[in-house]
């Protein structure tokens, strides 16, 4: 389902269930290559650090961030890391 933002626009959102994990309500969403690129955003590492840490380039990695901004309506990594915060998005120690 999808809730409005504050400017107006369509969030989507995770479906809530409670007998999965969040990794698993981001599947309806994103891809499990996403999810992990998006979590890595969310830590704070540049594309670079994602590239590496993947096996990927850094190109690889901008489009699928592109992808990524397209799917949660986001115009940028600030607005797709809040996305992942307030959708319940799991933090690493």
């Amino acid at each position: 389902h999808k809730s409005k933002n504050t400017q107006g626009g369509k969030m989507p959102t995770p479906h809530n269930n409670s007998n999965s994990t969040s990794k698993d309500n981001f599947n309806s969403i994103l891809s499990c290559r996403e999810i992990e690129i998006l979590q890595e955003l969310a830590h704070g590492a540049s594309n670079k650090i994602i590239a590496a840490s993947m096996g990927i380039t850094i190109n690889t990695v901008e489009k699928h961030l592109t992808a990524i901004y397209k799917k949660l309506d986001v115009k940028n990594r600030s607005e797709a890391i809040l996305w992942w915060i307030k959708n319940g998005g799991v933090f690493r120690n």
